[in-house]
């Protein structure tokens, strides 16, 4: 039988970038590592149908295509040998049914291969080379489901989705280099993960068309992946700021409920919360929203809009004349005649103090004191 001596620990090195991109179980021919070995060089490609690793060593290996079976890729790459040499043989048989790479016995499969370069697309466009440890560590930080790429001479961003929905803005992330047009790509996360991992410290990212694979490069290496159907939304908030929001959520509920002391200012557009400090009492505070003539005359507008269609309801006979609503939509008309903008905004916003929507007070309310500053 054939076999040559090999540096055990490069080898098993070189199937690790590899064997976690093989098909799990089915097809069989995809749940292998396809080895092409030349006059001491060895390629290695594994693909599972969506993403697709090929690396080029330079170690010995015996000539010649051979499909090894995932099991056996496996637990070889979990081996160490401390710098030692190993041998690398050709099983008995004809066709030979095993490889034996020192003490671990890998089966061939007999199903033949898939013509892969086919696989990888010609014509790209946009070109990035990255520092892939940035991006890593935003996506492991958010523990996002899905990545929405946004290539651009302006600054590359990622949108990161976690799997309940929520989306953040990671703070664009750094590129050595950038040319061509500007591209939406979304991938998933832990896949796009990988394929920064398995590149090394170092990747070009390289975009043609955002519906198909995008192929990314290091020295000895590529990797292609299918992007996801569905880009997350834009948003502006990142991760950061999403958790501040939410710790700020929490402590409004805690200050409303009376149990933590605080202070909370509402009123110009403007928010202001206070903890704790020398403050014995919970206490929230809603002064007027300070709106010019525009967004006076849009509300306005708005009203009246709902002024006609439950006009509609009346007409129709879904609204009776001595319907307490009846007096609402009577008393808000009366307020949209009045001459005096802020009074009427002000009227319909006490109109019904009962609103939701409309944060009005807390244990211990009290109003603000004349020319205390409320925002």
């Amino acid at each position: 039988s054939v076999s040559v001596q090999v540096d055990g620990d490069k080898l098993a090195e070189a199937m690790r970038r590899v064997t976690p991109f093989m098909a799990e179980g089915s097809p069989i021919n995809l749940a292998a590592v396809f080895a092409e070995a030349q006059g001491g060089v060895l390629q290695l490609t594994a693909t599972d149908g969506v993403r697709m690793a090929h690396l080029t060593v330079a170690l010995p290996f015996p000539d010649g295509n051979w499909l090894l079976k995932a099991a056996g890729c496996k637990d070889f790459s979990q081996r160490h040998y401390n710098g030692a040499a190993i041998e690398a043989a050709v099983g008995e048989g004809d066709p030979p049914a095993s490889l034996k790479l020192g003490d671990v016995v890998v089966d061939l499969e007999a199903t033949p291969y898939i013509n892969y370069p086919e696989a990888v697309p010609e014509h790209f466009d946009t070109e990035a080379i990255i520092d892939t440890k940035a991006w890593i560590k935003a996506i492991r930080k958010a523990k996002a489901e899905i990545v929405g790429v946004v290539f651009s001479s302006a600054g590359t961003r990622l949108f990161l989705q976690t799997r309940d929905g929520e989306t953040s803005a990671c703070e664009p992330v750094p590129v050595q280099m950038f040319l061509g047009p500007d591209k939406h790509v979304a991938y998933n996360a832990e896949h796009l993960r990988r394929a920064l991992t398995s590149c090394g410290a170092t990747a070009t990212i390289q975009v043609g068309d955002p519906a198909k694979a995008t192929l990314f490069e290091a020295d000895d290496y590529w990797h292609i992946l299918m992007p996801h159907t569905v880009f997350p939304k834009e948003v502006t908030l990142t991760l950061s700021q999403r958790d501040a929001l939410k710790w700020a959520q929490e402590a409004l509920e805690a200050i409303r409920t009376g149990e933590v002391p605080g202070l909370v200012l509402i009123g110009g557009g403007k928010f202001y919360l206070e903890l704790g400090g020398d403050r014995s009492q919970a206490e929230v505070r809603v002064s007027e929203p300070r709106l010019g003539v525009p967004e006076i005359q849009a509300l306005k507008a708005a009203v009246r809009e709902v002024l006609e269609y439950a006009q509609a309801e009346i007409d129709a006979g879904s609204l009776g004349e001595n319907d307490p609503n009846q007096g609402k939509v009577n008393r808000v008309r009366e307020l949209l005649g009045e001459d005096e903008d802020d009074a009427a905004l002000r009227e319909i916003h006490e109109a019904d103090p009962s609103d939701p929507d409309m944060i009005t007070e807390g244990p211990n309310h009290e109003e603000p004191v004349e020319g205390e500053p409320t925002t």
